[in-house]
């Protein structure tokens, strides 16, 4: 005669939780959008989603303003470089604010692409007149596709400083605190 037993059950306290929204199965762990807490639990702000989110609406608002001066900031802003200029504020803002590795992976990446530009520019931009941009005869005019999409001096220099910054902001893993509202500000 068989003993007749039970299987043995899991005390309550060590069942799994359901998974909560941060945890949706359906996404790879590094894809999840993520918030970032201080030890006491309030949120904290991450510098490098910030740089994202600034960059990304100063890149959107120079392509807009692009469309209309054509020389803003002494740069050669043609159609498509203007195009170039939101679609890449648009990715940074999205990035920016999805998560703070989304962020990073973008800093870094736009950050080599712009800098590369740069570089580039100088090195194999060549004295000439450019057809965008309305502007006098440049020393380091790069004609990737004439009348087209032309980087002279300004585009270059600007680049290197979009550059920059990109890339300063994901090497830096500050996170901040939201300020509280004093009793003066109520």
């Amino acid at each position: 005669m068989e003993p007749n037993i039970e299987p043995r059950r899991r005390p309550e306290n060590l069942r799994t939780p359901p998974p909560t929204p941060q945890q949706s199965p359906g996404r790879p762990p590094s894809l999840r959008p993520t918030a970032v807490t201080t030890t006491k639990g309030e949120p904290a702000v991450s510098y490098t989603r910030q740089v994202c989110l600034f960059m990304g609406v100063i890149l959107f608002g120079v392509g807009l303003i692009g469309f209309v001066m054509d020389n803003f900031l002494g740069a050669h802003l043609s159609y498509a470089h203007n195009i170039i200029h939101v679609v890449s504020g648009i990715l940074a803002i999205g990035f920016g604010y999805y998560s703070h590795l989304a962020a990073k992976n973008y800093s870094y990446t736009f950050g080599a692409i712009y800098g590369l530009l740069g570089i580039i520019g100088f090195v194999v931009g060549q004295p000439g007149m450019p057809t965008v941009g309305r502007i006098a005869e440049d020393r380091f005019l790069w004609r990737i596709r004439p009348e087209v999409l032309e980087f002279g001096t300004a585009d270059h220099i600007i680049h290197l400083l979009i550059a920059a910054i990109f890339i300063a902001g994901a090497l830096y893993t500050g996170k901040r605190r939201p300020t509280q509202p004093t009793a003066s500000s109520r």
